[in-house]
């Protein structure tokens, strides 16, 4: 259908007109930018971007805050993105690309790259599926994201129906250079308990970061992330997890945790990039044993406070036994009650969450003690750390360029003087600039201390009761 908008389209455009603006995220463009920032940097990490990268497609209430961890790390020089995304409206088999010229979102226009979609219609797994792709969402709430943190780009929108994910990896590798991205867009488990939910995910996030393509994936988008999986293994690019949640972690205020969705960010680098090594080591941790850590840290705190024997240690599970950097965090009626950790790994897991309750509770010192009328109304939650790596730089500007919201906590230190900040104190300085010079501040230097700092970053996994 040949159509022309408010925006003078011309006579030559086709142009797929957004379905979800107003609904899965807003459709007046200066509030959906605005939004859009919220999750994300808008400026390029000075690293190789992602050549693969998993992301959810939820209402941007819900999943933004995941979903924008991966797009963050994305370099301006990407032109080319394949969106892979499951057909939730009408069955067909293959793959379906549309038959237009446009996408349109409250941002404005996104051109298909027409060329490799005509390359791509050669092939007899591919159809153009009449009906799938007017209403469909999960591909559609990717674009705002790309068209914030991206210059020029062109999209080969994809729909997967009953297909091998092994044909459509095989159909797509030889497109793939180092300025095309592939993301596979899906949701992970649906409507399940909050503690299910999470054992559920877990279980995918374990065999997607494993690699086995075989493995049991729980998610709207199974094909398209099995899509990844069979590229990331042609490619020999390894995954990293950048953040895993449900519903009800990032918008508790909107529903309860007996109906939840779970999301995931994950991202395909090759094993020499900058940060690679950075989500080693944390993804370990299921459910059980983050269950196990929290109730560690409650009794040591109950321990603590009412000064009683050492907390019970026994049948303490093998992988909590591995040196890990860790910090708890105490709350009070959403207000910090206390926060101390290490940030090197020089205590078993366990031991260093058990030392760590109770030092924030009793030796914090921007706080007095926790005493027992207060237990009842304090919140855990526990940080666990991957090794803190070094990340060098030649100017602030290139350090500003280097650092990734949301996904890199941050040491400073110079001379005598030391502070970190936890990947999630992002949430309430988003700047970078401000971000350092409170970190400066806090290490007991001037405000301009971190340009003249040795910087070292790691990521953190947090989970709290």
């Amino acid at each position: 259908m040949m159509i022309s908008n408010s925006q003078n389209v011309s006579a030559e455009m086709i142009v797929r007109k957004a379905a979800v603006a107003g609904q899965f995220y807003p459709a007046n463009s200066t509030e959906l930018r605005k939004e859009v920032l919220s999750y994300m940097t808008e400026k390029k990490s000075s690293q190789k971007s992602p050549r693969l990268m998993i992301s959810p497609h939820a209402g941007y209430v819900f999943s933004g805050p995941v979903a924008g961890k991966g797009f963050a790390t994305l370099n301006k020089e990407i032109s080319r993105i394949f969106l892979i995304g499951p057909s939730h409206h009408v069955w067909f088999k293959g793959i379906s690309i549309p038959e237009v010229t446009h996408y349109q979102t409250a941002l404005g226009m996104v051109g298909l790259d027409l060329e490799i979609v005509e390359k791509l219609r050669r092939n007899s797994i591919v159809c153009s599926a009449k009906g799938a792709h007017e209403p469909e969402h999960c591909l559609e709430v990717q674009l705002p994201f790309l068209q914030v943190q991206l210059k020029d780009f062109k999209i080969i929108p994809i729909l997967t129906g009953e297909i091998d994910p092994a044909q459509v990896a095989d159909l797509l590798f030889p497109f793939l250079d180092e300025t095309t991205l592939v993301i596979a867009s899906s949701d992970l488990s649906h409507y399940h308990f909050q503690a299910k939910a999470r054992q559920i995910d877990d279980k995918t996030i374990q065999n997607i970061l494993n690699g086995k393509i075989d493995g049991e994936i729980d998610g709207c988008g199974k094909t398209s992330i099995r899509v990844i999986m069979h590229l990331a293994d042609k490619m020999k690019l390894k995954p990293h997890l950048l953040d895993a949640r449900t519903s009800y972690e990032t918008a508790p205020q909107f529903g309860s945790d007996s109906r939840v969705v779970g999301y995931a960010s994950i991202i395909y680098l090759e094993k020499s990039d900058d940060y690679a090594h950075l989500s080693s080591g944390v993804s370990e941790l299921t459910t059980e044993h983050k269950s196990y850590l929290l109730r560690l840290a409650r009794n040591s705190l109950n321990v603590a406070v009412h000064k009683k024997n050492v907390v019970d240690t026994s049948k303490i599970p093998e992988v909590l036994k591995d040196h890990r950097g860790c910090f708890v965090t105490l709350t009070s009626k959403g207000d910090l009650r206390g926060c101390i950790g290490y940030i090197e790994p020089i205590r078993p897991l366990y031991q260093a969450v058990i030392e760590n309750a109770e030092n924030a509770a009793l030796k914090d010192p921007r706080f007095p003690p926790v005493t027992a009328n207060e237990l009842a109304g304090i919140k855990v939650e526990v940080s666990v750390l991957t090794k803190p790596q070094p990340l060098s730089f030649s100017s602030p500007d290139e350090l500003l360029e280097k650092l990734i919201p949301g996904v890199h906590g941050v040491i400073l230190r110079k001379g005598s003087f030391q502070s970190t900040y936890l990947p999630q104190v992002w949430e309430q300085l988003p700047d970078k600039t401000k971000f350092l010079e409170y970190l400066s501040l806090k290490a007991g230097m001037p405000r301009d201390g971190w340009k003249t700092s040795e910087v070292r970053v790691y990521t953190a996994e947090h989970f709290s009761e």
